[in-house]
């Protein structure tokens, strides 16, 4: 039997044009399908085939906003931008014409006093067209116009974009200062020179305090020994004992402070003595008199004047006795004799016979 006779024979299938035409479809609505599902999936389906319009708002800057921008109604989006324009007109209020492609079915939700601002989600974020519901019953039409916010209110806005911006600026050049080695800021934060030097700082003063507060010192005594406690705790103790004296009516302030008699005296005194001034304010007495009489004054100050002359003729060695205190030999002379008198009345006192002499006739 001939080789080729063994082998079995393949059955081959060659697909007709309708099958392919068959195939193709399927692939194609599977296709389809998805790119619906995943389109539905991302929140596109609900306005897939409604039916829009157009609305047209005047803006004093678009600054930010550009075809396909969002449009949101209270923080909902409705449509997208359409086109961005200059409006021609010399309004500073209505220097740009933007066209608004929203969905017809969010226009009842649209008063036809509402207003329209550029605005965003933060600094960085891209800048959306967002309608502010008015207060009016009537909704806006199709092809309707929105006034946008006042051009107060826009500039104002602007202007805080432009501070927060600068801000950002600023906090960009201190985060930069902080991160380069070259400036003050940036030694301290990046370079270990400043870190080093506040670290011996802080060492130094540690070994201070350790220097002070060592038992070897006068402020480490107190803090490890007895003795500066003793010496305080003896004082209060003496201090409380003092007041204590004092409470029991030990001592003058004790008496002073409990017995009557003793403050009933102190006061007697000073009732006396606050009526002798008074009394010498009044002219009464030998003190009052002096006070008030110029006569007595003046004969008091001659004799004072006398007495200081007196004095004064001692001291210059007049008269006997300005001799005897001026001239040493008169005073020695002087001594001399009262010393031997001193001798003799001691005799005398010692021995009386030697000077009794008794003769009989």
């Amino acid at each position: 039997m001939p080789a080729d006779s063994q082998a079995p024979d393949q059955l081959e299938i060659k697909p007709s044009p309708a099958m392919l035409v068959r195939t193709g479809g399927v692939i194609a609505a599977a296709a389809v399908l998805t790119l619906v599902l995943i389109y539905l999936l991302f929140g596109g389906g609900a306005d897939l085939f409604a039916q829009r319009t157009t609305l047209t708002t005047y803006l004093p800057d678009a600054t930010g906003v550009a075809p396909s921008s969002e449009v949101r109604l209270s923080g909902i989006v409705i449509g997208k931008v359409d086109k961005v324009e200059f409006s021609g007109l010399l309004d500073p209020q209505r220097a740009v014409r933007v066209g608004l492609r929203v969905s017809k079915r969010y226009l009842k939700n649209i008063p036809e006093d509402s207003q329209t601002d550029v605005d965003s989600d933060n600094i960085v974020g891209y800048a959306f067209i967002g309608i502010t519901e008015g207060k009016s019953a009537v909704p806006v039409g199709e092809d309707g116009v929105l006034q946008s916010e006042p051009l107060k209110q826009a500039v104002d806005r602007a202007d805080q974009i432009r501070v927060l911006r600068n801000n950002l600026a600023q906090i960009d050049d201190l985060l930069a200062q902080a991160s380069s080695p070259d400036t003050q800021l940036g030694k301290f934060i990046v370079s270990d020179v400043e870190y080093n030097k506040i670290l011996g700082n802080l060492e130094d003063a540690e070994r201070t305090v350790h220097s002070v507060i060592t038992p070897q010192s006068t402020l480490g005594q107190a803090f490890y020994s007895l003795d500066m406690y003793n010496k305080i705790h003896d004082g209060v103790t003496r201090i409380d004992a003092s007041l204590h004296a004092i409470q029991n009516g030990q001592g003058l302030a004790g008496e002073l402070l409990t017995q009557d008699d003793r403050y009933n005296d102190l006061v007697r005194q000073l009732s006396d003595l606050r009526a002798t001034l008074a009394g010498m304010n009044a002219g009464q007495g030998s003190g009052g008199a002096l006070l008030e009489n110029d006569e007595l004054y003046q004969r008091l100050e001659k004799m004072i004047a006398s007495v200081n002359s007196s004095l004064a003729s001692l001291n210059a060695g007049e008269g006997r006795a300005g001799e005897l205190l001026a001239s040493p030999q008169l005073y020695e002379s002087l001594t001399g004799s009262l010393q031997k008198i001193e001798e003799l009345l001691h005799d005398l006192r010692t021995d009386p016979k030697k000077y009794m002499r008794l003769k009989v006739f």
